[in-house]
């Protein structure tokens, strides 16, 4: 049995197709819930199964976790140890032993190839019976070398991508062709429950009830429920801001942990250090300091006016009301460490429009400022793009954008934090005044041009968006005009900080969203 052991790795298919299949809030967060619980609720309850077979341990788990043991209590990780591992797999309780859960990874130990077989099968079929599609695939090494972790880890990813490769794309099918079936997914009607848009319980597939139940058991966690609570007055401004935040250079850093060691110990104990930290470091102290930052603003609230929809790894999805969605992602970003880095995309809605629409631009947002940190070779910097949902959102952000700017280019995304050499990770002026070989801005340079907006009156302010969309000829006119009925005229260049083209970019995405974020707030 020594030479038996097994080193598997599992991956979750199509991980966003299933989150957001559905145009529903409650589906959505039922699937990321059943996403980031799948191995607490069907492998280890597999594993059980399998254990039990042979010595009856009852409902004593078969497979041991370093994250349910004191030292995860603590808050710091277990550290792998193969002495332990062994001597566990001889005692005979377990079976196997997570190896790391972390960023998108979950790796596991079996004592022998047999045992994985058929802790796989049962896990496949009550996977399939329980959630409908979701779909996970398993790739094993026999034989690891515990001495030589990452030239195992090699092995197995590079056999995991070839089964990638060839893995079946075809959904199991138990309808008949007289079944009622779901018009989006094809999935007989073979499940009902009740729902908010229902006078009684609805007809659903298997996989939108999975959703709902596991929706049930999560939305405690959530914050507001109601989003027509959370805009600043239903009937009359009824905006919301989907908030997408995704972390920088994951891979790089997960290398760069690894770097000089060798052994399972060594380099597993390792990420599990890493794993718990992003965990702390983007989930569970940002959420922490974007509650702070909205209880103290609506105190005579009863609940927290945002709604947690994903929040995983280093990423995180919020829905939020418009006006404060650059103060949330101004207290996401402030508190990351030294060494953190993310990109956010905010895409501001009205409520009652497709939430997956809006969820897909703030994404958008998202990777056009991971785009401008990779061209650019930027590290440790926090870049945000936004974009302002006022027409069509069936298409990509880059086809809005053409349309919307006419060949202007756009100064976004912006430049939220960089880390200072001497100040450390903070607001840096050095920073930003060297942005104009990235092509953006900073939100520096925005508070000072609101500063400069705030002296104008709303109306001029407002004026400016066509003006600088039109032409540079027409921008400059409306600014002459502006100062030429002011006792004291106001300097748009920021003390020559931007040059012309500079100062037209700025000036139009902030008057995009000058009610919502800077009217007023910069005297």
């Amino acid at each position: 049995m020594e030479n038996e052991r097994v080193l598997a790795i599992y991956d979750i298919r199509g991980k966003q197709e299933y989150i957001y299949r559905s145009r529903r809030i409650p589906e959505i967060v039922g699937a990321s819930a059943i996403i980031s619980d799948v191995f607490a609720d069907y492998l280890y309850p597999a594993a059980r199964t399998v254990r039990n077979r042979t010595a009856d341990w009852g409902e004593d788990e078969a497979i041991y976790s370093y994250q349910t043991g004191q030292a995860s209590q603590d808050k710091n990780p277990e550290a792998f140890s193969v002495e332990a591992f062994e001597r566990r797999m001889a005692e005979g309780k377990y079976i196997g032993e997570v190896v790391y859960d972390g960023g998108g990874n979950f790796l596991m130990l079996y004592r022998d190839k047999e045992t994985c077989i058929q802790v796989n099968r049962i896990f496949t079929r009550t996977l399939m019976q329980r959630t409908g599609t979701l779909k996970v695939l398993c790739t094993i090494l026999e034989n690891p070398d515990f001495s030589q972790y990452r030239q195992d880890n090699g092995k197995l990813y590079e056999m995991h991508r070839r089964n990638e490769a060839t893995e079946s794309v075809i959904y199991p099918v138990n309808s008949l062709p007289i079944s009622q079936v779901e018009p989006l997914t094809s999935r007989p009607l073979s499940a009902k429950r009740w729902t908010a848009k229902a006078d009684g319980r609805e007809k659903m597939s298997l996989e939108r009830a999975a959703k709902y139940d596991k929706y049930r058991e999560k939305k405690k966690d959530e914050g507001e429920l109601i989003l027509d609570n959370i805009v600043t007055k239903r009937g009359e401004e009824s905006l919301l801001a989907v908030i997408y935040i995704d972390g920088n250079n994951m891979g790089a850093k997960v290398q760069a942990c690894l770097e000089g060691n060798t052994t399972y110990e060594e380099c597993v104990t390792k990420l599990r250090m890493f794993s718990a930290g992003i965990q702390r470091d983007y989930v569970d102290e940002r959420i922490e300091a974007i509650n702070k930052v909205l209880d103290e603003k609506y105190k005579d609230q009863l609940s927290v006016k945002r709604r947690l929809i994903v929040s995983a790894g280093d990423e995180m999805t919020i829905i939020c009301n418009a006006r404060d969605a650059l103060e949330v992602v101004r207290a996401y970003f402030k508190g990351l460490p030294q060494a953190g880095s993310s990109c956010a995309g905010i895409a501001i809605f009205h409520s009652h429009a497709p939430y997956a629409d809006a969820y897909r631009l703030a994404e958008e947002c998202c990777e056009s400022g991971k785009r401008v940190m990779k061209e650019k070779k930027l590290r440790n910097a926090c870049l945000l793009d936004f974009h302002y949902c006022q027409g069509a959102m069936g298409v990509s952000l880059e086809q809005i954008r053409q349309r919307e700017l006419q060949g202007m280019p756009t100064g976004r995304p912006w430049m939220i934090l960089a880390r200072d050499k001497t100040k450390g990770f903070c607001f840096s002026k050095e920073i930003a005044e060297s942005l104009d070989k990235l092509g953006c801005h900073s939100l520096e340079l925005a508070e000072e041009m609101a500063k400069v907006l705030n002296k104008l009156g709303r109306s001029n302010v407002k004026g400016l968006l066509n003006t600088a969309l039109n032409s540079p000829a027409d921008l400059e006119m409306d600014l002459e005009r502006i100062n030429a009925h002011r006792t004291e005229p106001v300097d748009f260049t920021l003390g020559g900080k931007l040059d012309e083209e500079q100062k037209r970019r700025l000036l139009y995405d902030m008057v995009l969203v000058y009610d919502l974020w800077f009217q007023g707030k910069a005297d």
